[in-house]
Protein backbone atom coordinates (compact mmCIF):
# COMPACT_ATOMS: atom_id res chain seq x y z
CA UNK A 1 0.00 0.00 0.00
CA UNK A 2 0.90 3.75 -0.38
CA UNK A 3 1.94 5.84 1.84
CA UNK A 4 0.23 8.87 2.70
CA UNK A 5 2.61 11.61 1.82
CA UNK A 6 3.59 9.59 -1.61
CA UNK A 7 0.19 9.35 -2.45
CA UNK A 8 -0.91 12.84 -2.08
CA UNK A 9 2.71 14.03 -3.78
CA UNK A 10 2.28 11.40 -6.81
CA UNK A 11 -1.85 12.60 -7.09
CA UNK A 12 -0.75 16.36 -7.20
CA UNK A 13 1.78 16.24 -9.66
CA UNK A 14 -0.70 14.23 -11.87
CA UNK A 15 -3.60 16.95 -10.91
CA UNK A 16 -0.87 19.80 -12.31
CA UNK A 17 0.08 18.28 -15.35
CA UNK A 18 -3.92 17.48 -16.19
CA UNK A 19 -4.50 21.05 -15.09
CA UNK A 20 -1.74 22.53 -17.47
CA UNK A 21 -2.74 20.65 -20.77
CA UNK A 22 -6.67 21.62 -19.74
CA UNK A 23 -5.91 25.53 -19.36
CA UNK A 24 -3.87 25.51 -22.81
CA UNK A 25 -5.88 23.96 -24.66
CA UNK A 26 -2.93 21.21 -25.81
CA UNK A 27 -4.10 18.22 -24.16
CA UNK A 28 -2.41 15.46 -26.73
CA UNK A 29 -1.99 12.67 -24.22
CA UNK A 30 -4.00 10.24 -22.64
CA UNK A 31 -4.45 11.10 -18.86
CA UNK A 32 -5.46 7.85 -17.30
CA UNK A 33 -4.91 7.26 -14.17
CA UNK A 34 -3.81 4.13 -14.57
CA UNK A 35 -2.27 1.85 -11.56
CA UNK A 36 -0.61 -1.84 -11.95
CA UNK A 37 -2.36 -3.62 -9.20
CA UNK A 38 -0.36 -6.95 -9.82
CA UNK A 39 2.76 -5.22 -8.92
CA UNK A 40 2.08 -4.25 -5.25
CA UNK A 41 -0.58 -1.52 -6.19
CA UNK A 42 1.85 1.04 -7.03
CA UNK A 43 1.45 3.78 -9.63
CA UNK A 44 2.95 2.84 -12.59
CA UNK A 45 2.06 7.00 -14.16
CA UNK A 46 0.58 8.28 -17.00
CA UNK A 47 0.15 6.09 -20.21
CA UNK A 48 -1.55 5.17 -23.06
CA UNK A 49 -3.87 2.64 -23.09
CA UNK A 50 -1.36 -0.14 -24.00
CA UNK A 51 0.36 1.03 -21.01
CA UNK A 52 3.25 2.42 -23.03
CA UNK A 53 4.42 6.34 -22.06
CA UNK A 54 3.68 8.74 -25.68
CA UNK A 55 4.52 12.24 -26.52
CA UNK A 56 1.72 14.43 -27.06
CA UNK A 57 0.19 14.09 -30.39
CA UNK A 58 0.75 10.61 -30.18
CA UNK A 59 -2.41 9.04 -29.74
CA UNK A 60 -4.63 9.89 -33.13
CA UNK A 61 -8.07 8.54 -33.87
CA UNK A 62 -9.27 7.39 -37.14
CA UNK A 63 -10.97 9.41 -39.55
CA UNK A 64 -12.87 6.82 -40.86
CA UNK A 65 -14.06 4.98 -37.35
CA UNK A 66 -17.81 5.14 -36.98
CA UNK A 67 -18.83 7.25 -34.26
CA UNK A 68 -22.46 6.63 -34.61
CA UNK A 69 -21.94 2.86 -33.56
CA UNK A 70 -20.46 4.25 -30.07
CA UNK A 71 -23.34 3.80 -28.04
CA UNK A 72 -22.57 6.22 -24.61
CA UNK A 73 -24.56 6.83 -21.55
CA UNK A 74 -23.89 10.37 -19.92
CA UNK A 75 -24.89 10.32 -15.91
CA UNK A 76 -25.03 12.78 -14.08
CA UNK A 77 -27.71 14.32 -11.31
CA UNK A 78 -27.62 18.00 -12.83
CA UNK A 79 -29.58 17.66 -15.66
CA UNK A 80 -28.25 20.44 -17.63
CA UNK A 81 -24.55 19.34 -17.47
CA UNK A 82 -25.48 15.90 -18.55
CA UNK A 83 -27.80 17.72 -21.38
CA UNK A 84 -25.02 19.87 -22.40
CA UNK A 85 -22.43 16.93 -22.61
CA UNK A 86 -24.86 14.67 -24.41
CA UNK A 87 -25.43 17.34 -27.12
CA UNK A 88 -21.37 18.19 -27.92
CA UNK A 89 -20.91 14.06 -28.33
CA UNK A 90 -23.87 13.89 -30.63
CA UNK A 91 -22.54 16.52 -32.50
CA UNK A 92 -19.06 14.01 -32.69
CA UNK A 93 -21.17 11.49 -34.12
CA UNK A 94 -21.47 9.31 -30.45
CA UNK A 95 -24.99 8.08 -30.08
CA UNK A 96 -26.20 8.87 -26.34
CA UNK A 97 -28.60 8.78 -23.89
CA UNK A 98 -28.45 10.75 -20.33
CA UNK A 99 -29.25 8.95 -16.88
CA UNK A 100 -30.37 11.70 -14.39
CA UNK A 101 -29.39 9.70 -11.31
CA UNK A 102 -26.74 6.59 -10.36
CA UNK A 103 -30.48 4.79 -9.91
CA UNK A 104 -31.63 5.04 -13.18
CA UNK A 105 -27.90 4.23 -15.05
CA UNK A 106 -28.18 1.12 -13.05
CA UNK A 107 -30.88 0.28 -14.57
CA UNK A 108 -30.48 1.50 -18.06
CA UNK A 109 -27.07 -0.79 -18.33
CA UNK A 110 -28.93 -3.72 -16.65
CA UNK A 111 -31.62 -3.33 -19.72
CA UNK A 112 -29.06 -2.61 -22.90
CA UNK A 113 -25.75 -2.45 -24.02
CA UNK A 114 -23.52 0.37 -23.47
CA UNK A 115 -19.85 1.03 -25.23
CA UNK A 116 -18.96 3.77 -22.46
CA UNK A 117 -20.72 5.48 -19.61
CA UNK A 118 -19.54 9.01 -18.42
CA UNK A 119 -20.30 9.35 -14.61
CA UNK A 120 -20.95 11.96 -12.32
CA UNK A 121 -18.93 10.75 -8.97
CA UNK A 122 -21.27 12.80 -6.16
CA UNK A 123 -24.75 11.87 -6.87
CA UNK A 124 -27.57 11.72 -4.36
CA UNK A 125 -28.85 8.04 -3.28
CA UNK A 126 -26.28 5.72 -5.68
CA UNK A 127 -23.27 7.30 -6.65
CA UNK A 128 -20.76 7.14 -9.73
CA UNK A 129 -18.69 4.47 -7.59
CA UNK A 130 -22.22 2.30 -7.53
CA UNK A 131 -22.50 2.64 -10.98
CA UNK A 132 -19.13 1.27 -11.88
CA UNK A 133 -19.25 -1.47 -9.18
CA UNK A 134 -22.13 -2.36 -10.58
CA UNK A 135 -20.52 -2.45 -14.21
CA UNK A 136 -17.91 -4.85 -12.50
CA UNK A 137 -19.74 -7.24 -10.37
CA UNK A 138 -22.13 -7.35 -13.47
CA UNK A 139 -19.14 -7.87 -15.35
CA UNK A 140 -20.76 -5.55 -18.13
CA UNK A 141 -18.14 -4.92 -20.80
CA UNK A 142 -18.73 -0.53 -20.76
CA UNK A 143 -15.92 1.40 -20.43
CA UNK A 144 -16.07 3.98 -17.25
CA UNK A 145 -15.01 7.45 -17.43
CA UNK A 146 -15.44 10.02 -14.46
CA UNK A 147 -17.02 13.43 -14.98
CA UNK A 148 -16.07 15.29 -12.01
CA UNK A 149 -16.13 18.53 -10.22
CA UNK A 150 -13.43 17.85 -7.93
CA UNK A 151 -10.22 15.39 -7.19
CA UNK A 152 -8.96 13.64 -3.84
CA UNK A 153 -6.39 10.91 -3.49
CA UNK A 154 -9.07 8.51 -2.15
CA UNK A 155 -11.38 9.35 -4.85
CA UNK A 156 -8.99 8.69 -7.83
CA UNK A 157 -7.56 5.57 -5.91
CA UNK A 158 -11.22 4.11 -5.92
CA UNK A 159 -12.21 4.88 -9.37
CA UNK A 160 -9.12 3.60 -10.37
CA UNK A 161 -10.10 0.18 -8.52
CA UNK A 162 -13.33 0.39 -10.08
CA UNK A 163 -11.78 0.36 -13.46
CA UNK A 164 -11.76 4.42 -14.31
CA UNK A 165 -10.56 4.38 -18.01
CA UNK A 166 -10.07 8.44 -17.44
CA UNK A 167 -11.32 11.60 -15.65
CA UNK A 168 -13.03 14.35 -17.00
CA UNK A 169 -12.81 18.10 -15.20
CA UNK A 170 -15.55 20.11 -14.43
CA UNK A 171 -16.30 23.06 -15.87
CA UNK A 172 -16.06 21.03 -18.63
CA UNK A 173 -13.45 21.79 -21.58
CA UNK A 174 -14.82 21.28 -24.90
CA UNK A 175 -11.84 20.49 -26.88
CA UNK A 176 -10.73 17.82 -23.82
CA UNK A 177 -14.08 16.18 -23.79
CA UNK A 178 -13.95 15.54 -27.46
CA UNK A 179 -10.44 14.34 -26.97
CA UNK A 180 -10.61 12.08 -24.24
CA UNK A 181 -14.12 10.62 -25.60
CA UNK A 182 -12.40 9.67 -29.10
CA UNK A 183 -9.59 7.95 -27.28
CA UNK A 184 -12.10 6.12 -25.36
CA UNK A 185 -14.13 5.74 -28.31
CA UNK A 186 -10.97 4.25 -30.50
CA UNK A 187 -10.10 1.81 -27.41
CA UNK A 188 -13.84 0.56 -27.65
CA UNK A 189 -13.55 -0.39 -31.18
CA UNK A 190 -10.37 -1.61 -30.64
CA UNK A 191 -11.90 -4.05 -28.33
CA UNK A 192 -14.69 -5.14 -30.39
CA UNK A 193 -12.39 -5.39 -33.54
CA UNK A 194 -9.67 -8.26 -30.70
CA UNK A 195 -12.78 -10.19 -29.94
CA UNK A 196 -14.33 -10.83 -33.56
CA UNK A 197 -10.54 -11.71 -34.13
CA UNK A 198 -10.54 -14.10 -31.18
CA UNK A 199 -14.11 -15.49 -32.14
CA UNK A 200 -11.96 -16.33 -35.74
CA UNK A 201 -9.16 -17.44 -34.66
CA UNK A 202 -11.20 -19.93 -31.90
CA UNK A 203 -13.56 -21.44 -35.15
CA UNK A 204 -9.69 -21.68 -37.39
CA UNK A 205 -8.22 -23.40 -34.35
CA UNK A 206 -11.34 -25.34 -33.75
CA UNK A 207 -11.08 -27.02 -37.71
CA UNK A 208 -7.49 -27.45 -37.53
CA UNK A 209 -8.19 -29.75 -34.52
CA UNK A 210 -10.92 -31.38 -35.98
CA UNK A 211 -8.13 -32.33 -39.26
CA UNK A 212 -5.58 -33.03 -37.03
CA UNK A 213 -7.43 -35.85 -35.58
CA UNK A 214 -9.44 -37.05 -38.13
CA UNK A 215 -5.88 -37.19 -40.43
CA UNK A 216 -4.40 -38.59 -37.57
CA UNK A 217 -6.71 -42.07 -37.29
CA UNK A 218 -6.86 -42.55 -40.75
CA UNK A 219 -3.00 -42.71 -40.80
CA UNK A 220 -2.46 -44.83 -37.97
CA UNK A 221 -4.19 -48.22 -39.46
CA UNK A 222 -2.24 -48.15 -42.87
CA UNK A 223 1.54 -47.60 -41.34
CA UNK A 224 0.58 -49.76 -38.13
CA UNK A 225 -0.17 -52.49 -41.33
CA UNK A 226 2.84 -51.56 -42.98
CA UNK A 227 4.73 -52.52 -40.13
CA UNK A 228 3.21 -55.65 -39.68
CA UNK A 229 4.21 -56.89 -43.05
CA UNK A 230 6.97 -55.59 -42.99
CA UNK A 231 8.22 -57.70 -39.85
CA UNK A 232 6.49 -60.66 -41.24
CA UNK A 233 8.47 -60.36 -44.48
CA UNK A 234 11.91 -59.50 -42.08
CA UNK A 235 11.19 -62.96 -39.57
CA UNK A 236 10.55 -64.87 -42.81
CA UNK A 237 13.75 -64.41 -43.98
CA UNK A 238 15.15 -65.06 -47.64
CA UNK A 239 15.48 -61.70 -49.46
CA UNK A 240 18.75 -61.07 -49.66
CA UNK A 241 21.04 -58.50 -48.03
CA UNK A 242 19.89 -55.91 -50.44
CA UNK A 243 16.54 -56.43 -49.84
CA UNK A 244 16.29 -56.41 -46.27
CA UNK A 245 18.14 -53.03 -45.93
CA UNK A 246 15.38 -51.71 -48.19
CA UNK A 247 12.77 -53.49 -45.55
CA UNK A 248 14.60 -51.65 -42.66
CA UNK A 249 14.58 -48.39 -44.30
CA UNK A 250 10.48 -48.69 -44.56
CA UNK A 251 10.50 -49.99 -41.24
CA UNK A 252 12.45 -46.82 -39.80
CA UNK A 253 10.46 -44.89 -41.80
CA UNK A 254 6.76 -46.34 -41.09
CA UNK A 255 7.55 -46.15 -37.26
CA UNK A 256 8.97 -42.55 -37.41
CA UNK A 257 5.77 -41.43 -38.98
CA UNK A 258 3.43 -43.45 -36.90
CA UNK A 259 5.03 -41.83 -33.78
CA UNK A 260 4.41 -38.32 -35.57
CA UNK A 261 0.58 -39.68 -35.70
CA UNK A 262 0.50 -40.69 -32.44
CA UNK A 263 2.05 -37.30 -31.67
CA UNK A 264 -0.29 -35.10 -33.66
CA UNK A 265 -3.76 -37.02 -32.03
CA UNK A 266 -2.23 -36.16 -28.45
CA UNK A 267 -1.81 -32.24 -29.03
CA UNK A 268 -5.42 -32.43 -30.75
CA UNK A 269 -6.68 -34.19 -27.70
CA UNK A 270 -4.87 -31.81 -25.01
CA UNK A 271 -6.06 -28.73 -27.32
CA UNK A 272 -9.80 -29.43 -27.25
CA UNK A 273 -9.78 -31.10 -23.55
CA UNK A 274 -10.79 -34.58 -24.72
CA UNK A 275 -7.42 -35.28 -23.13
CA UNK A 276 -8.01 -36.74 -19.53
CA UNK A 277 -5.57 -38.06 -16.58
CA UNK A 278 -6.80 -41.39 -15.06
CA UNK A 279 -4.90 -41.21 -11.81
CA UNK A 280 -3.50 -44.40 -9.77
CA UNK A 281 -1.39 -45.14 -6.79
CA UNK A 282 2.12 -45.66 -8.90
CA UNK A 283 5.42 -46.28 -7.39
CA UNK A 284 7.54 -43.36 -9.17
CA UNK A 285 11.06 -45.34 -8.91
CA UNK A 286 9.87 -48.01 -11.16
CA UNK A 287 8.20 -45.93 -13.77
CA UNK A 288 11.83 -43.99 -13.54
CA UNK A 289 13.70 -47.54 -13.69
CA UNK A 290 11.42 -48.63 -16.65
CA UNK A 291 11.87 -45.57 -18.64
CA UNK A 292 16.03 -45.53 -18.24
CA UNK A 293 15.79 -49.59 -19.11
CA UNK A 294 13.80 -48.17 -22.16
CA UNK A 295 17.27 -46.51 -23.46
CA UNK A 296 20.15 -48.58 -22.47
CA UNK A 297 21.14 -49.92 -25.59
CA UNK A 298 20.65 -46.36 -27.05
CA UNK A 299 23.05 -44.93 -24.72
CA UNK A 300 25.54 -47.66 -24.59
CA UNK A 301 25.63 -46.99 -28.68
CA UNK A 302 26.40 -43.66 -28.49
CA UNK A 303 28.86 -44.28 -24.94
CA UNK A 304 26.30 -42.31 -22.69
CA UNK A 305 26.22 -43.29 -19.12
CA UNK A 306 23.13 -43.25 -17.31
CA UNK A 307 23.37 -42.24 -13.49
CA UNK A 308 19.84 -42.36 -11.49
CA UNK A 309 19.77 -40.65 -8.02
CA UNK A 310 16.76 -41.58 -5.80
CA UNK A 311 16.26 -39.27 -3.01
CA UNK A 312 12.93 -40.20 -2.20
CA UNK A 313 12.30 -41.11 1.02
CA UNK A 314 8.93 -42.36 -0.36
CA UNK A 315 8.31 -43.29 -4.10
CA UNK A 316 4.02 -43.29 -3.82
CA UNK A 317 2.82 -41.35 -6.10
CA UNK A 318 -1.30 -40.73 -7.51
CA UNK A 319 -0.48 -40.00 -11.14
CA UNK A 320 -1.13 -41.35 -14.75
CA UNK A 321 1.41 -43.75 -14.90
CA UNK A 322 1.20 -43.91 -19.00
CA UNK A 323 1.77 -40.42 -19.00
CA UNK A 324 4.04 -39.96 -16.23
CA UNK A 325 6.29 -43.05 -18.34
CA UNK A 326 5.34 -40.91 -21.87
CA UNK A 327 6.87 -37.46 -20.12
CA UNK A 328 10.71 -39.60 -19.01
CA UNK A 329 10.49 -41.56 -22.21
CA UNK A 330 10.73 -37.78 -24.07
CA UNK A 331 12.97 -36.07 -21.44
CA UNK A 332 15.69 -39.48 -21.43
CA UNK A 333 15.46 -39.80 -25.30
CA UNK A 334 15.97 -36.12 -26.13
CA UNK A 335 18.95 -36.57 -23.43
CA UNK A 336 20.44 -38.77 -25.16
CA UNK A 337 19.78 -37.88 -29.24
CA UNK A 338 21.67 -34.92 -28.45
CA UNK A 339 24.94 -36.16 -26.42
CA UNK A 340 27.57 -38.23 -27.57
CA UNK A 341 30.33 -40.11 -25.47
CA UNK A 342 28.84 -38.28 -22.38
CA UNK A 343 26.35 -38.41 -19.62
CA UNK A 344 22.85 -38.25 -18.19
CA UNK A 345 22.02 -37.95 -14.75
CA UNK A 346 18.62 -38.72 -13.58
CA UNK A 347 17.55 -37.27 -10.38
CA UNK A 348 14.17 -37.68 -8.10
CA UNK A 349 13.41 -36.22 -4.50
CA UNK A 350 10.81 -35.10 -2.41
CA UNK A 351 9.68 -31.42 -2.37
CA UNK A 352 7.20 -31.44 0.84
CA UNK A 353 3.79 -32.31 -0.46
CA UNK A 354 5.53 -32.07 -4.34
CA UNK A 355 8.06 -34.80 -6.12
CA UNK A 356 10.88 -33.10 -8.22
CA UNK A 357 12.05 -34.98 -11.35
CA UNK A 358 15.10 -33.58 -13.27
CA UNK A 359 17.31 -34.86 -16.50
CA UNK A 360 20.54 -33.57 -17.06
CA UNK A 361 22.63 -34.11 -19.82
CA UNK A 362 26.23 -33.26 -20.90
CA UNK A 363 25.42 -32.86 -24.60
CA UNK A 364 24.88 -29.85 -27.43
CA UNK A 365 22.85 -27.79 -25.30
CA UNK A 366 20.28 -25.59 -26.56
CA UNK A 367 20.87 -22.12 -28.04
CA UNK A 368 19.52 -18.77 -26.46
CA UNK A 369 17.25 -17.50 -29.05
CA UNK A 370 15.49 -21.49 -29.27
CA UNK A 371 14.68 -21.39 -24.85
CA UNK A 372 11.37 -18.81 -25.15
CA UNK A 373 9.33 -21.02 -27.03
CA UNK A 374 10.99 -24.74 -26.45
CA UNK A 375 7.47 -25.45 -25.30
CA UNK A 376 5.37 -24.09 -27.69
CA UNK A 377 3.66 -25.84 -30.08
CA UNK A 378 3.11 -23.39 -32.92
CA UNK A 379 6.97 -22.72 -32.70
CA UNK A 380 8.43 -26.51 -33.78
CA UNK A 381 12.09 -26.87 -33.04
CA UNK A 382 13.41 -30.38 -35.62
CA UNK A 383 17.07 -29.85 -34.45
CA UNK A 384 18.72 -33.21 -35.35
CA UNK A 385 19.99 -35.29 -32.90
CA UNK A 386 24.49 -35.26 -32.97
CA UNK A 387 23.84 -38.73 -35.14
CA UNK A 388 20.91 -36.65 -37.52
CA UNK A 389 18.30 -38.27 -35.70
CA UNK A 390 14.72 -36.54 -36.66
CA UNK A 391 12.01 -35.76 -34.25
CA UNK A 392 8.73 -34.53 -34.79
CA UNK A 393 9.41 -31.48 -32.32
CA UNK A 394 6.23 -32.06 -30.92
CA UNK A 395 7.99 -34.08 -27.47
CA UNK A 396 8.62 -31.48 -25.27
CA UNK A 397 5.32 -30.16 -25.87
CA UNK A 398 3.80 -32.69 -24.72
CA UNK A 399 5.64 -33.53 -21.87
CA UNK A 400 4.78 -30.13 -20.90
CA UNK A 401 0.65 -30.38 -21.11
CA UNK A 402 0.88 -34.04 -19.43
CA UNK A 403 2.76 -32.35 -16.53
CA UNK A 404 0.73 -29.65 -16.12
CA UNK A 405 -2.65 -32.06 -16.23
CA UNK A 406 -1.26 -33.09 -13.18
CA UNK A 407 -0.87 -29.70 -11.97
CA UNK A 408 2.99 -29.26 -11.89
CA UNK A 409 5.55 -27.14 -13.84
CA UNK A 410 8.34 -27.44 -16.15
CA UNK A 411 11.26 -25.87 -16.69
CA UNK A 412 14.95 -26.22 -18.61
CA UNK A 413 18.47 -24.47 -17.62
CA UNK A 414 20.65 -24.69 -20.40
CA UNK A 415 24.02 -23.60 -21.62
CA UNK A 416 25.24 -23.91 -25.80
CA UNK A 417 28.13 -26.80 -25.69
CA UNK A 418 27.71 -28.03 -22.10
CA UNK A 419 24.19 -29.49 -22.10
CA UNK A 420 20.90 -29.10 -20.83
CA UNK A 421 18.50 -29.85 -17.73
CA UNK A 422 15.10 -30.23 -17.59
CA UNK A 423 12.98 -30.61 -14.33
CA UNK A 424 9.41 -30.72 -14.07
CA UNK A 425 7.69 -31.24 -10.43
CA UNK A 426 4.13 -32.94 -9.55
CA UNK A 427 2.03 -33.16 -6.32
CA UNK A 428 2.17 -36.24 -4.54
CA UNK A 429 -1.84 -36.38 -5.18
Amino acid sequence: MFSGGDEKNIFVEICRFIEYHNRAGRRKQDFAFYRNWQSKNTVVGIRGPDGIMRRPGAFQLKKAMDRSGIKILVVDDEEKIASRVSKILEREGFATECAYSGEEAIYKLGKRAYDIVLTDLNMPGKSGFDVMNYLQCEKIDTLALVLTGYASVEGAIQAIKLGAYDFIKKPIDVPTLSLIMNRAAERVVLQKENSKNLVELKKLNELKNEFLSVVSHDLRSPLSTIGGYVNFLLKKGGLGEKNEKYLLIIKDIAESLYDLVNELLDISKLETGIMQINREEADLSEIIHASINNFLLLAVDKNNDIEYLNKLDNPRVSVDRMKILQVMNNLINNAIKFTEQGKITVTVEDLDTHVSVAVADTGVGIRPEMMENLFNAYTLHQNPGTRGEKGSGLGLVICKRFVELHGGTIRVASEEGRGSSFQFTIPRS
